[in-house]
C-alpha cells in the first residue's frame, strides 16, 4: 500500500469512526483505534512512504536518536577545513551518525543537543566548529601552546533540525593534535 492510499483509507475511517452516527458520540473503543490508526500513518510518513515489510521500525521512528563516538587513535596535523573523523561508534541510535564521513545527519525532524570536547597535549592546538549544512554554529578552542600540561575543551549547542539536515565537526585551524581513545568525543541527541 502507498503513502496516499493510506491516507485516502485513513480520512474513511476517521469520518467512520468519528461520525458515531447523528445522535451518538464516538466511544472510547474507536477513539483508541483511531489513535492506532494515526500511530502507524505517522510511521509510514516518517519513512517518507516507504513500508517495512519486516516490521522492524527504526527507532528513529519512535523519536529515539542518540550517538556518541570517539576516536581510536590520536589525530595529528588535520587540514583546516577537514571534517573530524570520530572513528569509534559507542551509540548509534536512529543511525544517524556516519564513522566513515564524521556526519550526523538527521533522520527525524526535532531539536537536537550536540556536544564535543577536545584534548590537546602540552605546547599544541586544535581548533573545532560545529557545522551545520556548511554554516559555522558555535567554536572549540583547545589551546596549550604555552602551557606545561594537556588542555580539555568542550562546547555545545542545541539546534532545530529537518530531516536530513547534516552535522559534523569540522577544523577551524591549528588541527595540530587531538587525543584520542575517548578523551576527545562527539554527541548528540534529540530532545
Amino acid at each position: 500500500m502507498n503513502f496516499v492510499n493510506a491516507i485516502v483509507i485513513a480520512s474513511i475511517l476517521t469520518a467512520i469512526l468519528t461520525s458515531g452516527g447523528s445522535c451518538h458520540k464516538s466511544c472510547s473503543r474507536n477513539a483508541s483505534l483511531m489513535k492506532s490508526i494515526q500511530y502507524q500513518l505517522k510511521l509510514v510518513e516518517d519513512n517518507d512512504g516507504k513500508c517495512d515489510c519486516n516490521h522492524s521500525p527504526s527507532s528513529a521512528s519512535f523519536g529515539k536518536v542518540g550517538f556518541l563516538v570517539f576516536n581510536s587513535k590520536t589525530l595529528q596535523n588535520i587540514g583546516t577545513g577537514s571534517v573530524v573523523v570520530y572513528d569509534t561508534v559507542t551509540t548509534n541510535l536512529g543511525g544517524g551518525y556516519d564513522k566513515s564521513t564524521g556526519v550526523f545527519t538527521a533522520p527525524v525532524e526535532g531539536l537536537y543537543f550536540f556536544a564535543w570536547t577536545v584534548l590537546t597535549y602540552a605546547g599544541k592546538t586544535f581548533y573545532t566548529q560545529l557545522i551545520l549544512n556548511d554554516t559555522i554554529v558555535a567554536r572549540n578552542y583547545a589551546a596549550a601552546g604555552k602551557i606545561s600540561t594537556e588542555m580539555p575543551s568542550s562546547q555545545s549547542a542545541v539546534l532545530q533540525m529537518k530531516k536530513n539536515d547534516k552535522v559534523s565537526i569540522r577544523v577551524q585551524s591549528g588541527g595540530v593534535f587531538m587525543f584520542g581513545d575517548k578523551w576527545s568525543t562527539f554527541s548528540g541527541f534529540k530532545i
